[in-house]
């Protein structure tokens, strides 16, 4: 669990970054469809392969990209007594 709270949380690792929430979703839903479409049709034939990497590596692009616009605007990691993030 603590992999998936550090994937969607920002720098602290206390706020969730709506960039990386969206996201995840965003591929996650792409890959669910893509399967569910497999699934029905029963076919894939290597230009509906292609399609898939493609569109997936835009959507991957897209929250990478999200991630990097806003990065400045991402709370701080707090820190203790002796300098190190808590």
């Amino acid at each position: 669990m603590k992999f998936f709270n550090d994937m969607l949380t920002g720098k602290d690792n206390l706020t969730y970054d709506a960039a990386r929430v969206v996201g995840v979703l965003g591929a996650f839903a792409y890959i669910v469809f893509w399967c569910v479409q497999v699934a029905f049709a029963r076919h894939f034939a290597p230009p509906e392969a292609d399609a898939y990497g493609k569109g997936l590596s835009m959507v991957l692009l897209a929250m990478a990209g999200a991630c990097t616009i806003k990065r400045s605007t991402e709370p701080e990691p707090s820190r203790g007594r002796d300098g190190q993030a808590k």
